[in-house]
């Protein structure tokens, strides 16, 4: 994917935005659809491989830091009024 541009990366899974934000990842915008939160990472190649070992279930990530970043990425879309 060198000479190609990178899209940026969408999602809706909240745990995999934790995960990825444990990670380094920044999310670049949330906004709501309907019910849901979707969630947008900057493209880069390396996020691509965490999403691929993310769904492989090779991503390690410090459990606690997961779940402190899963709790307020919901407390943060739970407050949000948009």
């Amino acid at each position: 994917m060198t000479n190609s541009k990178l899209l940026p990366f969408i999602t809706y899974d909240e745990a995999l935005a934790a995960a990825l934000m444990c990670k380094g990842y920044k999310i670049q915008s949330c906004y709501k659809v309907k019910t849901k939160f979707c969630f947008t990472f900057q493209a880069a190649e390396e996020l691509h491989k965490a999403i691929e070992l993310y769904w492989d279930d090779k991503l390690f990530v410090n459990a606690r830091r997961l779940l402190n970043t899963y709790q307020d990425i919901i407390g943060t879309t739970n407050n949000r009024s948009i």
